[in-house]
């Protein structure tokens, strides 16, 4: 249970434990009734010495007295004349009985509060759910915004001898190597692309064209990370790629290990969001025959 949920859960039984206290003076104060007497007869209650106990609740011009009996638990009630309340506080005092004075009768406070309760509840419930609707419109906004988007990736690259072989940025051994402006990472090529069109931020001739001189030979790496700065630009993060390098020969797999942490390290993520796959075209076309090597790949962003 989150925080929120724990604060609406304690509000509402804070709610209910005030209702029960409130319905609970009411009763009690209906069990013992008041009874309402003369002065004079409250006069001789009080030398009598029957009174065990008295509040004094203040009017504008004269005063509500209320009394607890000694044994009986009986409540008694008079009105005096302001003017009176000095020879009842001493005669009550002479007593030995316990006085208290007040300006608001506390009753009253009990029976403004216990009819306002209602409203207080229903108030706290139309708090509660504005701050559910407002949370949910917060949640809409959050998954919004972070939709996923997808982006694939292709990229193909014919093979030479005496070239080096250079996959997911790492130089494997090998007596062939693609024919390319670059480095001619056939995968780090296709993953561009997948991201570029993920984030809709066109592809990897838009950026690196094959025209421009100052791309010849460069690492493809360089890519990757001119990429990864795009997407933080435009507040996308990667979620996950998926990629399947097709070639006869060498085998790959042994090497994915080194090209998904040169492909993590490239675009700023954990080793866990790259994963790779290798195929064989079968002996079939120019990847079959060896001429060529191939690469898919699928990317995921979210934005941020």
């Amino acid at each position: 249970m989150n925080s929120s949920s724990t604060a609406k859960t304690l509000l509402f039984w804070i709610s209910i434990v005030f209702l029960g206290i409130l319905l609970w003076k009411l009763v009690s104060a209906n069990k013992s009734p008041t009874e309402v007497v003369s002065y004079s007869d409250f006069l001789q209650m009080i030398d009598n010495k029957e009174v065990l106990s008295s509040k004094i609740y203040l009017q504008a011009n004269s005063a509500n007295v209320y009394a607890l009996l000694r044994g009986s638990q009986k409540y008694v009630q008079t009105t005096i004349a302001t003017s009176d309340l000095p020879e009842i506080t001493a005669r009550l005092k002479d007593a030995g009985a316990k006085i208290e004075i007040s300006e608001v009768k506390s009753g009253d406070w009990t029976l403004i509060l216990l009819n306002a309760a209602p409203l207080i509840l229903l108030v706290g419930f139309c708090l509660f759910l504005m701050r559910q609707m407002k949370g949910n419109a917060k949640r809409a906004l959050v998954l919004q915004a972070a939709t996923a988007r997808t982006g694939i990736g292709y990229d193909l690259h014919r093979l030479e001898y005496g070239r080096p072989l250079i996959v997911g940025g790492i130089e494997l051994p090998f007596d062939k190597g693609p024919v390319g402006h670059s480095d001619g990472d056939v995968l780090a090529h296709a993953l561009c692309d997948a991201l570029l069109g993920a984030a809709g931020l066109g592809d990897i001739g838009t950026h690196f064209p094959d025209t421009d001189p100052k791309w010849n030979g460069a690492n493809s790496m360089l890519f990757l990370e001119h990429t990864k700065k795009l997407l933080d630009e435009k507040q996308f993060a990667i979620e996950h790629v998926d990629a399947v390098v097709i070639t006869e020969k060498p085998k790959l797999g042994p090497h994915f290990p080194k090209m998904r942490e040169a492909l993590a390290k490239a675009l700023g993520v954990s080793i866990d969001h790259i994963h790779l796959k290798a195929k064989t075209n079968e002996g079939v076309d120019a990847i079959g025959r060896g001429e060529a090597i191939a690469a898919h790949v699928v990317a995921t962003l979210t934005s941020r």
